[in-house]
């Protein structure tokens, strides 16, 4: 019993510190990929949530899904479309201070890329 019990306890205190120590994403960040095209991230964090939009080459905004940051790795998708065709971008990497490190790839696999986002002055 005593052994569950700090098990939980070590747990719950490892849930509540990781959302501590997440990193912010809160601002806008400029993505360019090697190969494709560029995006505008508009994120806020609050904890280990992430929430948002995304501006591609179209110019509209879309939302962000099942956005998570855990520490300094971050990951979300965004529904969008590709030459009419809807498609669902899933977005994972890692942050560090005002630059991200991102792969991106089509939920079904058929497309991927590697890009960097750089965080605009102005949060």
């Amino acid at each position: 019993m005593r052994i569950s019990r700090f098990l939980f306890c070590l747990a719950l205190f490892g849930c509540l510190t990781s959302s501590l120590w997440a990193a912010d994403v809160t601002g806008k960040w400029n993505a360019q990929s090697e190969n494709g095209p560029s995006w505008v991230f508009n994120l806020k964090s609050d904890g280990g949530k992430v929430t948002g939009t995304m501006q591609g080459n179209d110019g509209k905004d879309r939302p962000l899904n099942e956005g998570k940051l855990e520490g300094s790795d971050i990951s979300f998708s965004v529904d969008s479309e590709y030459q009419g065709n809807p498609i669902t971008l899933v977005f994972k990497g890692k942050v560090s201070g005002d630059e991200m490190q991102l792969r991106v790839d089509t939920k079904d696999g058929n497309w991927g890329t590697d890009l960097v986002a750089k965080r605009s002055a102005s949060k």
